[in-house]
């Protein structure tokens, strides 16, 4: 079934009500033709005449690109709480590939934030959702500690709550240490673990090192498993820490538990790979890294494919927040780390201390399968989430607690 004439006769007037379309950049002029279930229409934005909705293009009307929602997925995308990889139009793009988009690439990759509204606006709204509270005064100490790392000074910014077992917190690609304030803010995990997040060098607050701007960052697995044994050195723990890390942070937690896992007390991967399917969705996009197209509008689009449509909404908006700020190309050149990844983890065997690999199945940048393939080839526990995204600690706090705390616990006793 396709989209009813009565939602499309509504759509100008939804986008021009719609809070997240007035939040975008004013646009010059963008002309999409939409075929949804087998619905053609068309969608014109300009800064001077606001929407307009063309019902049936003419055959002498012109786009600047298309974008195509089967028949076959309409009706699972259309509800409230879609199925994964059915969630957002960069979803749908991840599972069918990019055959949906005609005409302009570089017009879509621009306007990707303008489609999702306009697939939005033709959906059933949902609920925003129940938000845990933060306190009114944290309890978060933060301060910045100076490693030396091949050669080169890096100050890095970190931040800490608890006491107890000392954890150290990866956040993923592209953001910052700030996924992980509700964990560090929860009273019952500061009473048994010292939980320290930290910014990676070119991420949050932590900056690129001196003459930063005569070099392209691209990240690599063995620099990054350096810079994390180094600010774990220098924090002087007292004993072996807890390691857990999520998207990047997760295949790093993936090949350290291969590596140098007798650091470690136990190791948490969340929705980490090994590299795995080469045919699995890129999780760098050209377009994160391109003259013409805004990385972090971009960003936003394919940041919130990646997370649960059940996930508080307001969760949501500060993942896509924090991951606005992120330096220009950061993202693209954390990217880079798949190479080094698909080289080193093949060779991996069995992990050395105790590993717990978890997995979101709204991710499609990791899916649970390859997820479940590295905790298979290192002899982890794999603990899938059923309705998580990408982001468990960020966009589902306390949700992603309740399928931590059984590990936790595990962790504290051994």
């Amino acid at each position: 079934m396709g989209v009813e004439s009565s939602v499309i006769d509504k759509l100008a007037s939804r986008l021009a009500d719609d809070v997240l379309m007035a939040g975008l950049p004013a646009p010059g002029r963008c002309r999409v033709l939409m075929d949804v279930a087998g619905t053609r229409f068309g969608v014109k934005w300009d800064v001077d005449h606001g929407f307009d909705i063309s019902p049936a293009p003419d055959i002498n009307d012109s786009w600047d690109f298309g974008f195509t929602v089967p028949a076959s997925v309409w009706e699972e995308f259309a509800k409230v709480s879609p199925a994964p990889l059915h969630n957002t139009a960069q979803a749908l793009v991840a599972q069918f590939g990019d055959g949906l988009i005609a005409g302009d690439r570089v017009k879509w990759a621009q306007y990707a934030p303008f489609l999702e509204r306009i697939l939005s606006c033709l959906k059933p709204t949902r609920d925003r959702g129940q938000v845990p509270q933060l306190p009114r005064r944290s309890a978060i100490a933060a301060s910045y500690i100076t490693i030396d790392y091949q050669d080169r000074e890096y100050r890095l910014f970190y931040e800490e709550a608890g006491q107890g077992i000392p954890m150290i917190c990866l956040h993923t690609a592209g953001s910052d240490s700030r996924q992980y304030k509700y964990l560090l803010e929860d009273p019952q995990l500061q009473a048994d673990f010292r939980m320290i997040a930290f910014d990676m060098p070119w991420h949050g607050r932590s900056m690129p090192p001196r003459g930063w701007r005569s070099e392209r960052y691209e990240n690599d697995i063995e620099w990054y498993m350096g810079i994390v044994r180094r600010f774990t050195a220098a924090m002087e723990l007292p004993e072996r820490p807890v390691l857990i890390g999520c998207s990047m942070g997760g295949s790093l937690a993936l090949v350290m538990s291969g590596t140098q896992g007798e650091e470690w007390r136990a190791i948490c991967a969340l929705e980490g790979t090994l590299g795995g399917n080469p045919h699995a969705p890129s999780r760098r996009g050209v377009w994160t890294r391109h003259l013409e197209v805004d990385h972090s509008m971009f960003l936003s689009t394919w940041v919130a494919g990646l997370m649960s449509p059940d996930s508080p909404q307001d969760l949501q908006d500060d993942v896509l927040w924090e991951y606005g700020q992120g330096g220009p190309g950061v993202n693209n050149g954390d990217g880079a780390i798949m190479t080094s990844l698909q080289r080193i983890g093949p060779t991996l065997t069995k992990a050395t201390c105790p590993l717990y690999v978890f997995s979101g199945d709204y991710d499609y940048s990791a899916t649970p399968a390859l997820s479940k393939a590295a905790a298979e080839q290192l002899g982890g526990r794999f603990i899938p989430m059923k309705g998580k995204g990408h982001f468990p600690m960020s966009e589902d706090p306390v949700g992603f607690k309740r399928d931590l705390l059984p590990v936790l616990d595990e962790i504290k006793r051994d």
